[in-house]
């Protein structure tokens, strides 16, 4: 390359790397103008991953929907819902809670990573042992059976966030 290409080259670089910038920035968005333009506030995402509920009948947070749960002999199942607001998807690698179920209080775990779609959602099956204190004849009829003391651990694009409810605090419902 002689000098006149070089430098006639060098001032195009910069304007290369802007164009590729915005371009990762719509296709980061689904190609969506609105989406790329005016992105949801980081915080207010944040706040939903961490937000577990209130625990009350009605008072699920925006991130988790309590939806059943399931007694077979000494095995007890939660299923659970769980919306993402990313517009990446994310993985659920580890999940586990309490729930009371009897006259005990049982701990459940999520058997395997579940990937949740961008802005999507994905069902969870949470499973443990049945707690020796009492059986539940109906689960059906258990009243505000709220998840508590909840750990998760996220893998968002290769970072992972591990997330902690304190001990009596809130609940998804």
């Amino acid at each position: 390359m002689d000098e006149k290409t070089i430098i006639s080259a060098v001032p195009i670089i910069p304007v290369v790397l802007l164009i590729g910038c915005i371009l990762a920035a719509f296709a980061t968005n689904g190609w969506d103008v609105q989406a790329t333009l005016f992105a949801e506030d980081p915080a207010k995402t944040a706040k939903s991953l961490t937000e577990f509920g209130s625990g009350a009948p009605g008072g699920e947070s925006e991130f988790f929907k309590f939806n059943d749960v399931d007694i077979s002999g000494d095995r007890v199942t939660v299923k659970l819902e769980i919306q993402s607001p990313l517009n990446i998807p994310m993985t659920v690698k580890e999940l586990s809670a309490e729930i009371p179920v009897g006259g005990g209080v049982g701990m459940v775990s999520l058997p395997e990573p579940v990937i949740i779609p961008a802005n999507g959602s994905a069902s969870l099956n949470l499973e443990g042992a049945m707690p020796d204190a009492g059986t539940v004849s109906d689960p059906h009829a258990m009243v505000n059976p709220a998840v508590r003391n909840m750990n998760m651990v996220l893998d968002i694009s290769g970072i992972e966030l591990s997330i902690k409810q304190p001990e009596g605090v809130g609940g998804v419902s």
